[in-house]
């Protein structure tokens, strides 16, 4: 009966130790997948060269990560074991834009990557992320069309504001005003405070509780003078009934559209400048309108030949500004009138003053990036003359 016993059990053991051995032979042969990523660089840029970056390698079903950062020529192999992974990556990339040496973030993604088998390949599409991103000022269309007589039309300017982030942002609460002062009159104005602040003009805000608007990455609205069809009023213009917003305007020119949200005024009305003597900027009060107006109102002075000239305007703190773009035209340019960390530059439609050929033309902002799902990244280097196109057919027109 012992020895019976002890064959039964060294017949087992000779079993178990040929599974496990078979287990260890598949596991080698078939459980392991090297795996060569090659990180490529944003669409569109010049002289990339990545500086660092880091890939981890979640696997779907357990969850276990695995993290490299040993690349070599955006390059790098790593075994994994086989399964199903979402790989995400992030890094720093140096690129050459307008002369100069820019450093950037940049982000990747893959998802549902299969592994299966002794070798596979993965490239990775990278793409700009700024941390800081948000909303930007796309286009501005301040000239207003000509009709077929040959006369001015102002009723169809607009602007379009752009989520530039890869969230989702709320237009709630967004500001948008026109400077008080001219790009083409300099002046001494006293107090001088346009390192902190900036001196607005008309004022108008986006109505709503904090999460009624909510705007996709990628995404537009439109802010409108009026929403309507201006085809139905001047042939050469286009049709407005589908923008997001409209302005309310004087009560002569304001033409309301019921089924589109009003902006709220909170400073004159806006009516847009249609030779681009002005700034724009686009801002988020903290606090509330009615505590705006009792703490931002401050009074100016400035000297003509003949006397001290007094007015009264409202700041925006820079802090608060989002977005900033100047305007002018070069023949009667003199100064920018937003601090430099805002805008160091200035776009442009028409070459002179009043210029004939300035009508159905606005300006518009770059596309400096593309995601790999097909979203922009618009250009933003606080410097209009290099991040719009200047002289463009509306974008409403096509």
């Amino acid at each position: 009966m012992n020895k019976l016993k002890t064959i039964g059990f060294s017949a087992v053991l000779v079993i178990t130790v040929l599974l496990q051995a078979c287990t260890k032979d598949d596991d080698l042969s078939t459980k392991q997948t090297d795996l060569k990523v090659t990180v490529e660089s944003p669409e569109n840029l010049q002289n990339v060269v990545l500086n660092n970056a880091s890939i981890s390698f979640k696997e779907i079903n357990s969850g276990n990560v695995t993290t490299t950062d040993e690349l070599i020529d955006n390059e790098v192999i790593i075994t994994l074991a086989e399964g199903s992974y979402d790989v995400s990556l992030e890094g720093e990339i140096s690129y050459e834009l307008d002369g100069e040496q820019i450093t950037s973030q940049i982000r990747g993604y893959q998802s549902g990557l299969v592994l299966s088998g002794p070798t596979a390949l993965l490239s990775i599409e990278t793409f700009l992320h700024n941390e800081n991103s948000g909303f930007v000022i796309q286009e501005i269309f301040f000239t207003g069309t000509e009709t077929p007589e040959g006369k001015s039309y102002n009723g169809d300017k607009y602007f379009v504001i752009y989520n530039n982030s890869d969230e989702v942002l709320y237009a709630d609460g967004l500001v948008i005003s026109e400077s008080e002062f001219l790009t083409t009159t300099k002046r001494v104005y006293t107090p001088d405070i346009m390192n902190e602040a900036f001196t607005a003009g008309s004022i108008v805000m986006i109505p709503g509780d904090g999460d009624d608007y909510p705007i996709d990455p990628g995404a537009s609205f439109t802010v409108a003078n009026n929403a309507i069809n201006h085809r139905e009023y001047n042939g050469n213009s286009f049709d407005l009934t589908t923008a997001e917003f409209e302005l309310e305007l004087l009560s002569t020119i304001n033409v309301d559209n019921p089924q589109v949200t009003d902006l709220i005024n909170l400073n004159g009305y806006m009516t847009m400048n249609n030779r681009g003597y002005k700034s724009y900027v686009l801002a988020k009060l903290e606090g509330t309108p009615e505590e705006f107006e009792a703490n931002n109102q401050y009074t100016y002075e400035y000297e003509t030949t003949t006397r001290t000239m007094s007015r009264d305007a409202y700041k925006i703190p820079n802090e608060w500004i989002i977005d900033a773009v100047n305007l002018s035209v070069a023949t009667e340019f003199e100064w920018i009138v937003t601090d430099p960390s805002l805008d160091m530059g200035w776009t442009h439609v028409g070459s002179i003053g009043s210029d004939p050929n300035r009508f159905g033309k606005s300006v518009r902002r770059k596309v400096l990036s593309t995601t790999p799902d097909g979203r922009d990244i618009l250009k933003d280097t606080n410097n209009s003359e290099v991040d719009f196109d200047a002289e463009v057919t509306p974008s409403w027109m096509n």
